[in-house]
């Protein structure tokens, strides 16, 4: 009797330890799998950029074929994201621990085309850029020729991937800002004002990628370095412990 019992028991030993194994090589492979698909591959666009009054920030853009997120690195308050398989911005504040949510909205944009000029031409004399030449992209009041809407050097099929996101982001900037119009005094509504900070659809992302951007707000960007690199998908995380809100 006993030689059976102390075989039961070892037998029951035996499938304890293969149980204790088999769930060890789960976790492992399990673990495995998570770190894998932590890993992503994005373009990391490093800019420095400066608005009227402010001096000059450093700004960097991490962009995979979903996300866009765009951190100050001279304040780490908060950062944008934009998810494109959701079409939407949010705008995270630490410091509020909240999330502005911004969809996007349907708007109209209107036909300007007999108020505007635009100029697109070879940057002459301007160094290559990845062996790719660059262009200047302008566009001026047609009423006023000096009036300049946007000044921007950019490259033809320089990083097509990430300009597409970008213009799909952009869209989604324009809805938010045509929403917007109404509280704008009609004094200020000038053809620039219309065309480069309210509608500004980013039209110009379908000639290349801006290394070097003017807008008639006063908002400068310059492209420093860019590259390609594997982050962690946790970079596009949003907290779940952050409140999320709309301004509808």
């Amino acid at each position: 009797m006993n030689m059976v019992i102390m075989g039961e028991s070892m037998l029951n030993q035996k499938s304890r330890r293969l149980h204790f194994f088999a769930v060890f090589i789960i976790v492992i492979c399990l673990a495995k799998t998570t770190h894998a698909a932590e890993k992503i591959s994005a373009y990391e666009l490093l800019y420095n950029e400066q608005e009227t009054g402010t001096d000059i920030y450093p700004v960097r853009f991490t962009v995979t074929n979903r996300f866009i997120r765009i951190d100050d690195l001279s304040d780490d308050s908060g950062y944008i994201l934009y998810d494109d398989s959701e079409n939407k911005i949010y705008s995270v504040s630490h410091f509020d621990k909240a999330v502005l949510v911004i969809p996007a909205y349907k708007y109209e944009k209107p036909d300007m085309q007999s108020k505007i000029n635009k100029v697109y031409e070879p940057f002459l004399n301007a160094p290559k850029i990845s062996d790719k030449a660059v262009y200047n992209y302008r566009v001026n009041s047609a009423a006023d020729p000096e009036d300049v809407c946007v000044d921007i050097q950019l490259v033809p099929d320089l990083l097509p991937g990430v300009t597409k996101i970008l213009r799909e982001y952009q869209k989604v900037i324009a809805g938010q800002q045509a929403r917007s119009l109404k509280n704008t005094l009609e004094e200020y509504q000038t053809t620039c004002f219309i065309y480069n900070q309210v509608f500004n659809d980013g039209e110009y992302y379908l000639k290349g990628m801006p290394v070097q951007e003017w807008h008639s707000n006063g908002k400068k960007r310059i492209l420093t370095s860019y590259k390609k690199k594997d982050i962690s998908s946790k970079l596009f995380e949003r907290s779940e412990d952050y409140r999320e809100y709309s301004l509808d």
